[in-house]
């Protein structure tokens, strides 16, 4: 084998690997995201796996102990998914906010335990309320 035939496979087995390596990272790290209605009628195939459902905060459901929080998130069509989360929670989760949760459902217990919260910020700019602020 000359030089250049060993530079070439050396080339292309560096290139393989950096491949590989970004394929399984971003394999790892991508999760589904799911509406509620798109969740819920897949949720006992979804028992045990890591994913993202996507809801409004059920009005009154918030209930909170320490840093523990239980609520329920509601989609459009009214179906509602308990989610129980332990942690720090963003100054925009309130009722009705729209939230993003990532975690784990179990379904004997019907119950979401969300490792991660994100509440969206609103969308809505409201020139009134900017102004009464000031």
């Amino acid at each position: 084998m000359n030089g250049k035939t060993a530079l070439v496979i050396s080339i292309t087995v560096v290139i393989a690997a950096l491949a590989y390596l970004v394929y399984a990272g971003l394999n790892d790290n991508m999760v589904y995201y799911y509406h509620v209605e798109e969740f819920y009628p897949k949720a006992a195939s979804l028992d045990g796996e890591t994913v993202k459902v996507n809801g409004k905060v059920l009005k009154g459901s918030i209930q909170k102990n320490v840093m523990d929080y239980s609520f329920v998130i509601h989609g459009e069509k009214g179906t509602r998914i308990p989610v129980d989360y332990h942690g720090v929670v963003p100054d925009t989760f309130k009722d009705s906010s729209d939230v993003v949760v990532e975690g784990v459902y179990d379904s004997r217990a019907g119950l979401f335990h969300a490792t991660t919260l994100m509440a969206k910020c609103p969308t809505k700019y409201d020139p009134q309320k900017q102004a009464q602020m000031k």
